[in-house]
């Protein structure tokens, strides 16, 4: 994710955070009472990209500084490699990225499903948490969507709306903000119980 050359300024803590979202989501509440259906799009790819954010943050994938990039604990990070299969000195993390957090974590839920002969403790602790996630057909059923119709679709109207059926993209616009609202919540519940393992800090991961 490239640094922003007018940046906008961030929320200070987490409290600011919340209210961050209790803002926005009143925002979205208004724009779907007035049929504003892009703008509720718009917020809800935002919470999307927070929240995957978040899930490969409480697992300690990512870095204190910036989420955007792996974790700077070398020994925790080696591991993550070893999950994700890089082989590769030059492999992407993919964590910059909406498209590549979603397939990570989809990697992820299907790594911990596999039998381990030899796993770390770290390795051990990010099974017990997210066996139950890749467990939970409600939580697999929205990552899917998000995955693959709704975020498909939601480029599209970003980058060629106007090269749209008017008539068609009306069609799509309600479930789309429907359907992505429903994912967008599962994802959050998820990522609560998540955080609940407490892996950052369990193994100081930086």
């Amino acid at each position: 994710m490239a640094t922003a050359k007018y940046p906008i300024q961030k929320v200070a803590d987490n409290q600011e955070k919340g209210l961050s979202y209790k803002e926005n989501f009143k925002r979205y509440n208004k724009a779907k009472a007035s049929e504003f259906y892009l703008e509720c799009i718009w917020i809800l790819y935002a919470m999307i990209e927070d929240r995957t954010s978040s899930f490969l943050y409480y697992i300690g994938f990512t870095s204190e500084k910036k989420r955007s990039l792996v974790t700077g604990t070398k020994k925790i990070k080696k591991e993550i490699r070893d999950v994700l299969v890089m082989e590769q000195p030059n492999a992407k993390y993919k964590f910059d990225t909406l498209s590549g957090k979603l397939t990570r974590i989809k990697e992820l839920l299907i790594w911990c499903k596999k039998d381990h002969e030899d796993l770390s403790d770290y390795q051990k602790a990010l099974v017990k948490a997210l066996q139950p996630v890749a467990d939970n057909l409600e939580f697999n059923k929205a990552l899917n969507y998000l995955e693959t119709e709704w975020r498909d679709k939601r480029n599209q109207l970003t980058h060629s709306l106007f090269n749209k059926d008017p008539g068609a993209v009306v069609a799509e616009l309600l479930p789309m903000v429907e359907n992505g609202y429903v994912a967008a919540r599962q994802l959050d519940a998820t990522i609560r119980e998540i955080k609940k393992s407490a892996i950052r800090s369990k193994f100081k991961i930086q």
